[in-house]
């Protein structure tokens, strides 16, 4: 299967042209765009998990021995050799996986771009391991007495790829939990090292993807090089955690002179495997976006998270609150789209710019307020026109909002911004008063549902019945007396795994705001009703009037509603 090169050599010739300019009677040269043949009938995953035993390190013929047909895959380009550090290796990506090919050539990034489409038919080709990494190549020399796999020759390669399409050199970056998009190339957010895994198809499909780890740190910042000259070396990145990641670098490389960067921030690359043990490929010096930069005492400015040079990075940023992106606006485009006042519409977002005069939006960046933090709480213009004008600092990730350039993953603690030189310090709650207990009253059917008295009167288990009552609040802990939390979050600097997971609601006679311990009961969220009352994700419901179909039981150390089958909100 022979590659198509009309692209690149039409990309010549027009610039030939070009020198020749004069002469009326040369055409341009017609753009061909590459389509493949092939069409894919497997996934990368799906490939990876027919042979997917690390500990039988023989290579293994690639070839359907039931039905006789062909693998055929496709993915986009995330590697690239162009700077040298990628040593004859090619990675492609689809929306369920990435897979390493180990290729006898050098340049391969010539023909096969960053973001470069490629449909490859993997039978006859050879799959299996090489010190833990699962690879396509040819037997190899074996290490150790055990089999590996090795290079395969260009000729085989190219007999079996066919590029589709035009590269996009676009990689959206995406959660590490989210879903994998099929329309586009993703990189893959890695907050802590913890959050990687360690064994099975997870491991299998995180192994070769295209990574951003963020806020990392090198150990040898400042000191050491990327590497000795023709020497390849394994450099410590270290996570906020203090995990620690082996960065491979080649002394090859056209930036091995360069010193490793002092500060925090991230890094992107190949996520290889070697051993037992992640380890990371940088593809060229961009993919390090370190900064000693970002530190509370010299944080980023205004004029920094506009310079797309520093995207990416993580660390604390200051500026003045200058206004918000007005409500309905998904992406800002220009001065109608925000509010430059306290009159704000939306609660989820702040302008900031380098002074609390700026009237230029284009000079200003947004700055998310996560919902549910105590970061949306405090400094939301809404609830909280007084911090117009005023300085802020907070912690967070360079990247884009709403269409600008902008500060996001605020983790909304207290301790992630300070408004106007100071941090928050909240009142504690007051727990309301205990009320008085209900009578009991309803049959248990949804026409007549039992009241909160009715479950607090229940002196044994009763299957199956409805039950009303207001949503007032959350259990923290293990004990409804002692950690009922009377609101729709957490109080200001404390968590609690049970709002997290979304593993209970309170349940009242009274609404919320005349709730208390005499006159409510504990109810359980299983997976199935979770997405509809868990606070967490769900704030709206907090007040509401429901009905809930369950059990009454002992729950949180007294009466409550456990097995909730149905909900239904009746206001």
């Amino acid at each position: 299967m022979k590659k198509l090169k009309s692209i690149y050599l039409g990309i010549a010739a027009l610039a030939a042209a070009g020198l020749g300019g004069c002469q009326a009677d040369m055409t341009t040269p017609e753009l061909v765009i590459p389509e493949a043949k092939l069409v894919p009938n497997t996934t990368i995953a799906e490939l990876k998990a027919l042979y997917s035993d690390p500990t039988n390190t023989s290579p293994v013929g690639l070839k359907d021995e039931a039905s006789g047909e062909h693998f055929i895959i496709h993915g986009r380009v995330v590697s690239s050799d162009a700077s040298g550090n990628i040593y004859k290796s090619l990675v492609i990506q689809d929306e369920t996986a990435a897979l390493a090919f180990s290729i006898n050539q050098s340049s391969l990034y010539i023909e096969n771009r960053l973001g470069q489409d490629v449909v490859v038919d993997m039978t006859g080709l050879y799959m299996g391991y090489y010190r833990g990494l699962q690879q396509v190549g040819w037997p190899g020399t074996p290490y150790d007495g055990l089999p590996q796999l090795g290079f395969m020759a260009i000729n085989f390669w190219d007999e079996h790829a066919e590029l589709n399409g035009l590269p996009d050199p676009e990689f959206r970056t995406i959660e590490i939990d989210d879903p994998r998009p099929a329309d586009s190339g993703y990189m893959i957010a890695v907050d802590n090292f913890a959050q990687l895994p360690a064994s099975g198809a997870a491991l299998q499909g995180m192994q070769s993807q295209l990574v951003e780890l963020r806020n990392v740190s090198f150990v040898d910042g400042g000191k050491a090089s990327f590497a000795p000259y023709q020497e390849s070396v394994s450099r410590t990145l270290r996570d906020a955690n203090g995990a620690e990641m082996d960065v491979r670098n080649s002394g090859y490389s056209n930036f091995y002179t360069d010193i490793l960067p002092e500060g925090t921030g991230s890094v992107r690359g190949i996520l290889s495997y070697y051993g037992d043990s992640y380890q990371l490929i940088l593809r060229d010096r961009n993919d390090v976006r370190i900064s000693d930069k970002g530190e509370k005492e010299e944080p980023f400015t205004v004029s920094d998270v506009l310079d797309e040079s520093f995207r990416g990075m993580s660390g604390w940023v200051s500026g003045y609150i200058v206004g918000s992106v007005r409500l309905g606006v998904n992406e800002v485009k220009d001065a109608a789209d925000v509010i430059l006042s306290d009159k704000a519409e939306m609660d989820n977002n702040l302008l900031i710019a380098a002074s609390p005069d700026e009237k230029d939006w284009q000079k200003m960046v947004v700055v998310e307020l996560p919902q549910g933090t105590d970061f949306r709480t405090y400094a939301n213009l809404v609830d909280n026109p007084a911090v117009y004008g005023k300085s802020i600092l907070v912690n967070g990730t360079l990247s884009t909002f709403l269409g600008m350039p902008g500060v996001t993953r605020v983790s909304g603690s207290l301790d992630s911004f300070e408004i106007d030189g100071n941090s928050i310090t909240p009142e504690p709650p007051v727990p309301p008063a205990p009320g008085e207990v209900p009578a009991p009253k309803g049959d248990g059917t949804e026409a007549s549902p039992y009241n909160i008295g009715a479950v607090l009167a229940a002196t044994s288990t009763v299957a199956d019945v409805w039950v009303e009552g207001y949503v007032a609040g959350f259990v923290a802990d293990s004990d409804m007396n002692s950690s009922a939390v009377w609101s729709d979050r957490p109080a200001a600097g404390s968590s609690s795994n049970n709002y997290a997971n979304s593993s209970n609601v309170i349940l009242s006679e009274k609404p919320a705001a005349e709730a208390g311990i005499a006159n409510s009961v504990p109810a359980g969220l299983n997976n199935a009703v979770k997405s509809q009352l868990g606070l967490k994700n769900n704030p709206q419901a907090f007040g509401r009037k429901v009905r809930v179909r369950g059990t009454l039981s002992s729950y949180l150390g007294v009466r409550g509603i456990t097995k909730i089958s149905e909900v239904k909100f009746i206001d």
